[in-house]
């Protein structure tokens, strides 16, 4: 079954021992399965058309240029100049839109998820190494959602404020794509209850 988590291979496994400090103990560890995070592909519903949009208007800008029979004036070559430099960033974010749930799809085979008796921890291997953390005394509200074999995402919130304009922002700790998710949240609950028995 996929919702049964798979040995991590060796670089992973020792990618995240490396973290654990003196004491620290290791509960659950995980790998994402990159072929169950296609729910980033929703994106592509507004991406296509918007790449698609931000194409059509770049070649309207780049029409008199290629139509022109003759050389232009300062106006004309001015305006031939600024609307084609206008329309790239739109094309150039249209086209990370695309990238992006492909890169995510990519780099869950480098991405490594672990609980400890202490904290969360995502390490990515790649060209630079990234590691985010998460003590779990601050961990807040939990949102999961799972399939039926138990792959699923938990998706949980660290930190909320207010900013200069009255708007709430809320930081997660997503964990995306990992098997047995609900035993992961199971264990959460668990070694936070017992932190704060401990401290009374």
């Amino acid at each position: 079954m996929t919702g049964i988590p798979k040995p991590l291979p060796p670089v992973l496994e020792q990618s995240l021992r490396r973290e654990l400090v003196t004491g620290e103990r290791l509960l659950w560890s995980a790998q994402p399965i990159g072929k169950r995070l296609k729910s980033g592909f929703g994106i592509w519903l507004f991406a296509i058309p918007w790449t698609a949009f931000a194409l059509f208007w770049e070649s309207l800008a780049l029409l008199p240029w290629a139509a022109s029979t003759h050389t232009p004036d300062a106006f004309a070559y001015s305006f031939g100049i600024v609307m084609p430099l206008f329309g790239l960033p739109f094309i150039l974010i249209g086209f990370w839109m695309l990238w992006k749930p492909v890169r995510e799809m990519r780099l869950a085979g480098s991405t490594v998820f672990g609980l400890t008796d202490r904290r969360l921890i995502r390490v990515e291997e790649g060209r630079k190494r990234s590691v985010s953390t998460v003590l779990l005394d601050q961990i807040g509200p939990m949102d999961r959602n799972e399939a039926k074999d138990g792959v699923g995402n938990l998706r949980i919130q660290t930190h909320s404020s207010v900013d200069s304009e009255g708007d709430r922002r809320t930081e997660r700790f997503e964990i995306l794509g990992v098997p047995d998710v609900a035993r992961l949240e199971r264990l959460i609950l668990e070694n936070r209850r017992a932190r704060a028995e401990a401290a009374r």
